[in-house]
């Protein structure tokens, strides 16, 4: 680089060209090029000499020339120089242009400078123009006009003379931000139900009516806690043609509340603890039977668990993935006349009764998932595991739930949902007997729909 400056003050300061112009302010001129260059030069070095509470105090000494740049590159072939010098008499010219800008007389002799350049040592250029522009290192003014968008910070202003007194109106109000979401739907379907042989809490298929309640209260501070809080309530009934007891037999139901708080770890990365309990709205009866086979709280089952949470949110999908290593399942049943607890897997006393809670410990995984396939069909899961491996002197107890809905929005209040869920439960006296474990739910309907 040094060798190219002194290349180009050297061409500037030489005999030669002085006699060329034929003037001796043309020498004077091109002196004046080299004077404001070393001019700049000093400043940049007094800056750097200077203190750094001198240089805050100055900022705008911090601005250099930019009319010299192109002699502080190495050397470039630059058009506008040759065309100046073939174009137009500069020499004629020089003089009148320095009295209106001296910032023009500079550019020009510049141009001079470089001209003189290529004539005389065009070994030494090297570079275009458009090869020194291709490495990014020259600025582009922007030239396309940006728009302003003044934020709007009230919807009721009111303009304040800060030169006068304040008016009687104007109030200054804090507000805490929100950090809580709320969010809900609620639907009424009609709908086509199967329900396999065994499933745990009965069933047939047939034609049904179902409502669905969901609510959601989630809040998270931006920085490290976030509690989210979802309750579900699902109750339907169907037609019971083949039931000589009951003209209309329970379908789905289901009251379950799941709150679960967590403390950020890493990005996506959350300590957490969950709580979730649920049972069921209404009584169930058995085939042609007034017996109870299930009941509010009866069975009552509770998980408490801590561990670690992954989650992920984007635009098309929600994803929670939750991991605990040590959990807590207990299920209460509370139907002791209707003799229901060896359907839940209830323990036998010594005189034969069955007792009425059990209590297990093991890791659990619970994946809850929300995901836009397209504009108007939405996939909603729930994947569920528990199992008590940590309980040696009980039967090895697993439970693997994964309940999948598709919604199918037609428009604002008209939906199609279908509904899809397998099971696995081996807690069941009697499901033991026969190694029944897998049970299956699906149903398929069509109704009301709205989201809030």
């Amino acid at each position: 680089m040094k060798k190219y400056l002194w290349m180009l003050v050297c061409v500037a300061l030489s005999p030669c060209h002085a006699q060329e112009t034929g003037t001796d302010s043309a020498s004077a001129r091109y002196a004046d090029v080299v004077d404001r260059y070393e001019q700049e030069l000093g400043k940049l070095v007094q800056q750097r000499e200077d203190s750094n509470e001198e240089f805050q105090k100055n900022p705008e000494q911090t601005k250099l020339n930019p009319y010299f740049y192109r002699l502080l590159t190495p050397a470039v072939y630059y058009g506008r120089s040759t065309h100046q010098m073939m174009g137009l008499n500069w020499a004629d010219t020089t003089d009148e242009l320095y009295q209106q800008s001296p910032i023009l007389n500079v550019t020009e002799a510049t141009d001079y400078v470089l001209a003189s350049l290529y004539a005389r040592q065009p070994n030494l250029v090297s570079w275009t123009e458009t090869m020194l522009k291709s490495q990014t290192a020259i600025r582009q003014d922007v030239k396309a006009k940006v728009k302003v968008v003044e934020p709007k910070l009230s919807d009721k202003a009111v303009t304040v003379d800060l030169g006068s007194d304040v008016p009687d109106n104007v109030a200054i109000v804090a507000k805490k931000p929100n950090f809580w979401k709320l969010r809900g739907s609620t639907s009424l379907q009609f709908t086509q139900s199967y329900f396999s042989d065994n499933w745990y809490q009965g069933g047939e298929k047939n034609y049904s009516g179902l409502g669905m309640v969901t609510l959601e209260a989630n809040y998270d501070n931006k920085q490290k806690v976030q509690w989210d809080n979802k309750l579900e309530l699902q109750l339907g009934f169907q037609t019971a043609q083949s039931d000589t007891c009951h003209t209309f037999r329970v379908t789905n139901n289901l009251l379950r509340l799941t709150s679960k708080i967590g403390y950020k770890a890493a990005k996506n990365w959350f300590y957490t603890a969950q709580a979730m309990a649920y049972t069921q709205l209404y009584p169930n009866y058995e085939k042609n039977s007034n017996r109870v086979i299930a009941d509010f709280t009866s069975p009552f089952y509770f998980n408490l668990s801590v561990g670690i949470d992954y989650k992920l949110k984007k635009e098309k999908y929600e994803l929670s993935v939750y991991l605990s290593p040590v959990a807590y399942n207990m299920c209460w049943v509370d139907r002791y006349k209707y003799d229901i607890r060896p359907r839940y897997g209830m323990e036998q006393h010594d005189d034969g009764t069955y007792k009425a809670t059990y209590h297990k410990y093991g890791p659990s995984v619970t994946v809850n998932s929300r995901v836009r396939i397209m504009k108007n069909v939405n996939w909603t899961s729930r994947f569920y595991v528990f199992g008590n491996i940590f309980d040696n002197k009980q039967d090895m107890y697993v439970n693997i739930e994964w309940e999948n809905t598709l919604d199918f929005t037609i428009n604002k209040y008209l939906s199609a949902k279908f509904f899809f869920y397998p099971k696995f439960d081996n807690s069941s006296e009697k499901y033991k007997k026969g190694r029944h474990y897998f049970m299956l739910k699906e149903w398929l309907s069509l109704g009301l729909n709205y989201t809030f």
